[in-house]
C-alpha cells in the first residue's frame, strides 16, 4: 500500500511488574519498525513484526503492541500458524516455535551458525532461486508440524569482502560459490512445533532444493523439489514423514533451462495448482495428487506472470498476465477448470494485487508510465468498490520528459520492443545524442508500462539534452521461454546483436546524432556496457559500466551455470562471453564505478577488468564507493554516482 511513512509506532503493553503508563512509570519504549516484513495471523485480528531485533505482536482490539522475545541475536522471518497459536522464526540461523499463549520458546534446530542455516536461506539460494526471499520453512496446516530446508555452505569457498574504512581494516568472510566450484549441501526436514524430528531427506551438493515448500490439505506430506546442478531437469515430489518416503508426482525436462517458479498449491479435493514453461509460455495447469500429468487451464502464446491469489471457495484463480500486450499486465481470474478466462480489470499499466482471506475483495495497485501508483479496492469481479488511495504525483511540478513506445526489427525480422525518452522541449530539427540504457540480462523486462519505467535519471539526462534508448533484446523476460535461450551457452552475442538493431533504428529518425551513440548499464547491464564497447568498439562514442561482470568465473554457481553451464563443460563460451577477454579492443572512453563492499558482483570483476586494460595501455575513469553493495544506498552515495555519470557524458558525448 502506498503511504509516505511506512513505519508503525504502537502503544506497548508493559512488562511484568511494571505499572500502566501515565501512572507512576513510563512504558518502554514504543519501537519503530517497518511495516514490510509484517506478517498477518489467519483471522486477520494481529500481526507479528520485527523491530529492534526482537519479536513483536500487535493486536488490532486492544490496539497495543507486545514484546514477544528478548534475547540475544535478531529474530527473523516471523510466521503464524495456521490455527494462530504459535510463530516461527529464525534467530542466529536456528529455527524456533512459540507459544503465544505462554510465551514458551522450542528450539527446533540446535546446529545453525556461519556454515549452517536452518529455515533460512544462505546468499547463493535466496539471489538465484527465491528472488531475494530468505525464509526456508513452511507450517503444515494443522499447525503441528514444520518443515524446513537446511544448508551446509562447508564446502563452499569463502570470499573476502573488505571494509576499507575500518582501522585496521576488516574482512567479512562470504560463502559464495564461483562457477564450477562446489555448492552448498541441502537437506530437507519436518519437525513437530515442539522440536521433535519427523523426518528428512539428504542430498549432495549436485542438487538444488528449491525454496518453497507446500504441503497437501491433511497435513501428511510436504512437496519440495529437486533440480539437478545443470538445471535442466526437475522433479516435484512429495515427501510423508509418516513413513518416511518420498514419491514422485511429475518431472519438468528443457534442453536449455527450466526456469523455476512458486511451488504448487494444494486444493480442496486432492488437486493442485501449478505454474510452467512446458508449453514454452508460462502457464497455470491443474494435477491431482494421485499423479499424473497436471492439465493446462491456461493456454496461448503470452505469459501468466504472477499469481495473487486462489478463490478455493469459487474455484477461481487470480493473476496478471502479457496476453494483450508484452508491455502491460492486466489483471485476470479463471476457473481452476479452465473455463472463464476474464480480463477484469481496465486501466492501462501495470496492476498487482492482494486479495482477502475470505476471497470477496482484491486490494490492486495500478501505475503507467505517465501515472503514479494507484491502490483501489475491488470486488471479486474486478469491479472498483473505491479508490483506497490516489496520490498527487510529486514530481508534477517538474518539466519531464516525453517516454514513447518505439518498435526496432532484428536483422532476422524479429519485432524488439523499445522506448525513446525525449527531452521537454524536444525539437525535431535538432540532432540529438543517444544514450543507451541497457540491461538486456534473463528474468527481467525492462520496456514496460508503469511508473518509474523512466528512472529520474533518465529524466535528468534528457533535461541536459540527451535521448534515451532502452530496447529488450532476446533473453529478457516477457516472450516466453524460446524468447531467452538464444543466448544458451553464450551470453553477450545474441543480445548485443538486437541491441544495434535498436542502434540502426535510431540512425534512421532525423533527429539522431548518429555519431553521439553512447551506452551505460548496471550489473548485467554493466555486462552489456562493456560487451558492447569491446565487440562493437565502433558503434559506440563513450559508456559507463556499473557494477559489471567481467567474466562469467567470477560469478556464482547457480546463475552462471544455468545459462552457460560449467567453466569445466563451456570453456570456450566463458571465454567468448568475457569481456574481460576483449578488454584490449576497447576504444572509446570508458568510466567504470562500483562498491568495495559488493556481495553479489564482487569487486574482483572490476579489479580484473582495470587489469587488462592497463596491460592493453588502454585509458579509463574509475569510480569506487567505499561500503556500498550491489544497490548503491544512500542519498549522498547515488548523488554522487549520478553526478559523475552525468558529468562523464557531457565530457565525452
Amino acid at each position: 500500500m502506498i503511504a509516505t511513512d511506512t513505519s508503525l509506532i504502537l502503544p506497548v503493553e508493559p512488562e511484568p511488574g511494571e505499572v500502566a503508563p501515565g501512572v507512576k512509570k513510563a512504558s518502554p519504549e514504543p519501537p519503530r519498525s517497518p511495516l514490510e516484513g509484517h506478517r498477518w495471523s489467519p483471522d486477520g485480528q494481529s500481526f507479528l513484526l520485527v523491530a529492534d531485533e526482537e519479536l513483536w505482536l500487535y493486536r488490532r482490539n486492544t490496539r497495543v503492541i507486545e514484546r514477544l522475545t528478548r534475547t540475544a541475536g535478531k529474530e527473523e522471518h516471523p510466521s503464524f500458524s495456521p490455527d494462530g497459536k504459535r510463530a516461527a522464526f529464525v534467530r542466529k540461523n536456528d529455527l524456533y516455535a512459540l507459544d503465544l499463549a505462554t510465551r514458551r520458546e522450542t528450539r527446533v534446530t540446535s546446529d545453525g551458525g556461519e556454515r549452517i542455516t536452518n529455515g533460512k536461506l544462505d546468499w547463493v539460494y535466496e539471489e538465484e532461486l527465491a528472488s531475494r526471499a530468505s525464509r526456508a520453512y513452511e507450517w503444515a496446516p494443522d499447525g503441528r508440524s514444520i518443515a524446513y530446508l537446511r544448508l551446509d555452505d562447508g564446502p563452499v569457498e569463502p570470499f573476502p569482502i573488505t571494509d576499507f574504512l575500518a582501522a585496521p581494516a576488516k574482512v567479512e568472510w562470504q560463502r559464495y560459490p564461483k562457477a564450477g566450484t562446489p555448492n552448498p549441501v541441502p537437506s530437507l526436514h519436518v519437525a513437530g512445533a515442539d522440536g521433535t524430528a519427523r523426518g528428512e531427506v539428504r542430498f549432495d551438493n549436485q542438487i538444488y532444493v528449491v525454496p518453497g515448500l507446500s504441503w497437501t490439505k491433511d497435513s501428511k506430506s510436504v512437496s519440495y523439489r529437486i533440480l539437478n546442478r545443470a538445471q535442466d531437469r526437475q522433479e516435484v515430489r512429495l515427501f510423508t514423514p509418516e513413513s518416511g518416503s518420498s514419491r514422485t508426482l511429475f518431472v519438468e525436462q528443457d534442453p536449455h533451462w527450466i526456469n523455476v517458479f512458486d511451488p504448487p498449491r494444494f486444493l480442496p479435493g486432492g488437486r493442485y495448482l501449478w505454474k510452467s514453461e512446458r508449453s514454452g509460455y508460462a502457464h497455470l495447469y491443474v494435477g491431482q495428487v494421485q499423479g499424473g500429468e497436471p492439465r493446462a487451464i491456461t493456454r496461448g502464446e503470452w505469459i501468466v506472470d504472477r499469481v495473487y491469489g486462489v478463490d478455493e471457495t469459487k474455484g477461481v484463480v487470480y493473476f496478471t498476465a502479457t496476453q494483450e500486450n508484452t508491455r502491460r499486465r492486466p489483471l485476470y481470474r479463471v476457473a481452476l477448470d479452465g473455463t472463464g478466462l476474464t480480463k477484469l480489470t481496465r486501466e492501462p499499466g501495470t496492476h498487482s494485487a492482494e486479495m482477502s482471506l475470505d476471497g470477496r475483495f482484491l486490494l490492486d495497485t495500478y501505475s503507467s508510465l505517465a501515472r503514479p501508483p494507484v491502490v483501489s479496492l475491488l470486488d471479486s469481479s474486478g469491479r472498483t468498490l473505491r479508490v483506497v488511495n490516489k496520490p498527487e504525483s510529486r514530481l508534477a511540478e517538474y518539466d519531464l520528459a516525453a517516454t514513447e513506445e518505439r518498435e526496432a526489427l532484428a536483422e532476422d525480422g524479429t519485432r524488439l520492443l523499445a522506448r525513446l525518452t525525449k527531452p521537454s522541449d524536444f525539437d525535431p530539427a535538432k540532432k540529438y545524442p543517444v544514450i543507451v540504457s541497457v540491461y538486456g540480462g534473463p528474468h527481467a523486462q525492462v520496456v514496460r508500462d508503469n511508473w518509474g519505467a523512466t528512472s529520474l535519471l533518465d529524466h535528468f539526462l534528457a533535461q541536459k539534452g540527451y535521448l534515451i534508448w532502452s530496447l529488450d533484446n532476446r533473453g529478457s523476460w516477457g516472450r516466453g521461454h524460446a524468447w531467452e535461450t538464444p543466448i544458451f551457452k553464450s551470453t553477450g552475442k545474441r543480445e548485443l546483436s538486437d541491441q544495434i538493431a535498436g542502434v540502426r533504428y535510431l540512425k534512421s529518425l532525423p533527429y539522431v546524432d548518429g555519431a553521439r551513440i553512447g551506452i551505460w548499464g548496471w550489473s548485467y547491464g554493466g555486462y552489456m556496457t562493456l560487451f558492447a564497447m569491446t565487440n562493437a568498439p565502433d558503434v559506440w562514442k563513450c559508456g559507463v559500466a556499473g557494477a559489471p561482470v567481467t567474466h562469467w568465473k567470477f560469478y556464482d554457481t547457480i546463475y552462471s551455470e544455468r545459462y552457460m553451464r560449467t567453466p569445466q563443460e563451456n570453456a570456450a563460451g566463458y571465454e567468448e562471453s568475457a569481456p574481460l577477454t576483449k578488454a584490449k579492443d576497447l576504444a572509446a572512453p570508458l568510466l567504470l564505478i562500483h562498491g568495495t563492499a559488493d556481495d553479489n558482483v564482487h569487486l574482483q570483476n572490476t579489479i580484473a577488468f582495470v587489469d587488462a586494460l592497463t596491460k592493453a595501455g588502454k585509458p579509463y575513469e574509475l569510480q569506487v564507493q567505499p561500503g556500498q553493495k550491489h544497490g548503491f544506498r544512500g542519498a549522498k552515495a547515488l548523488d554522487f554516482r549520478n553526478r559523475a555519470i552525468v558529468k562523464f557524458f557531457e565530457e565525452n558525448l
